[in-house]
């Protein structure tokens, strides 16, 4: 099974690829419907750091357990657009039965926008699972769509150094 969105973002590139690098960002695309938490007792860090793991959990509306899992970062491109993978997976709850990948390609369109490929392919165990879960998961990506879109051109500020 498979969520997706190719969507066009007012910001430049590097702009979207700063802000996809950011958990604050995965917290504002997915909330109220998943809310993530940090599990690390320190809380998020300012940036995920590609090959550093960081334990996470989720609950739906933030009330509803969905389980635990963690964000593990691969930068790569492919033909020369920058690519970033999501290797982490669930640990427990309902994302412990769930196999996923989650990809997100940015693309310069040359004129200060960016076209975001995003595309989380996953497994449920039982399969059926993953068939039930999947209108909850279309909206959810919707509304990532639009929380990106009204985001994005306040990533086009420069980001304040920390004081």
């Amino acid at each position: 099974m498979h969520v997706g969105l190719r969507i066009t973002l007012d910001a430049p590139v590097d702009a979207v690829r700063d802000a996809l690098l950011s958990p604050a960002v995965m917290v504002a695309v997915t909330k109220p419907f998943l809310v993530y938490r940090s599990r690390d007792p320190n809380g998020f860090p300012a940036r995920w750091v590609p090959g550093q793991p960081h334990p996470i959990t989720a609950s739906a509306f933030g009330v509803v357990p969905s389980g635990d899992t963690h964000v593990d970062l691969d930068l790569y491109d492919v033909q020369g657009v920058p690519v970033q993978r999501d290797n982490g997976g669930g640990t427990s709850g309902l994302f412990g039965r769930m196999t996923m990948q989650h990809r997100m390609a940015t693309v310069d369109l040359g004129d200060g926008r960016t076209l975001l490929v995003d595309r989380l392919s996953y497994r449920m165990r039982p399969a059926v699972l993953g068939v039930l879960l999947w209108p909850g998961m279309w909206v959810i990506w919707q509304w990532r769509a639009l929380r990106m879109r009204q985001l994005a051109p306040e990533w086009r500020r420069p980001r304040r150094a920390a004081a």
